[in-house]
């Protein structure tokens, strides 16, 4: 099989998508981001949902539902998270 053929989701999205929708897609891709660096962060070093709810203080159900990126947190609840994480949150406005 050719993959050279294959386009991102995001070009035809782009191509063919109202401004609606490619507002959504960006929002879940952002979301998507998010979710996937805490899920990896719990990764790495080996942490239940549980484990990683205290280390936050927040519930597992609020780790399941970062990880599942349907959750919008506020920009204060990631630097919460960035801080007990040890990570830099930077917010970039183009």
């Amino acid at each position: 099989m050719d993959n050279k053929n294959i386009r991102p989701a995001v070009d035809f999205v782009n191509e063919f998508a109202d401004d609606k929708t490619k507002e959504r897609f960006e929002l879940d891709d952002l979301l998507y981001n998010i979710s996937m660096k805490i899920f990896d962060y719990r990764m790495e070093n080996k942490l239940s949902q549980t484990e990683l709810a205290k280390k936050l203080g927040i519930t597992q159900v609020m780790v399941s539902k970062l990880e599942s990126g349907q959750y919008n947190p506020s920009v204060e609840q990631l630097w919460k998270i960035s801080k007990k994480l040890g990570w830099k949150l930077n917010i970039s406005i183009d």
